[in-house]
């Protein structure tokens, strides 16, 4: 009977597990192939920056003797961040002891206090790609 139909008994099976197989494995392995190749191509990204610092309480009663340094404000605050035109462009809370950390788009900015009565802005602060600066924000309740 085998010779009449010409073929052995499960040929077909293996035939179609080949046949799966020639497919199946090469569309598992493009994807691989397709995003390995879309590594930088060497340009030069973007990259965000941090402006890192503490928020300080200006206001002192009275006349203010020569190089008193003003204390950290020790309550969550929120930290505007403005752009050379003066607009808010990010936000941020501080933590409890008013410290910020703040990524943003590499550029030249100013720093406001939300919370405080009277806007006492800092800056500029120019921060280059992919680096780190320091600043420092003012909470100016209007006491003197």
């Amino acid at each position: 009977m085998r010779e009449m139909m010409g073929r052995e008994p499960g040929s077909s099976g293996l035939r179609v597990r080949r046949l799966i197989l020639s497919f199946v494995v090469p569309a598992l392995l493009l994807p691989l192939v397709v995003f390995s190749s879309c590594e930088d191509s060497g340009s030069n990204p973007s990259r965000d920056a941090v402006l890192q610092g503490q928020v300080f309480l200006i206001s002192k009663p009275g006349p203010i003797p020569i190089g008193w340094v003003p204390p950290p404000l020790e309550t969550v605050s929120t930290v505007l961040v403005l752009n050379t035109q003066r607009i808010v462009v990010k936000e941020a809370s501080t933590d409890s002891k008013c410290r910020f950390s703040i990524s943003i788009a590499p550029g030249t900015y100013y720093l406001r206090v939300k919370e405080s009565p009277i806007p006492a802005e800092t800056g500029p602060y120019a921060i280059p790609a992919g680096e780190t600066r320091t600043a420092e924000a003012h909470y100016d309740n209007g006491m003197r």
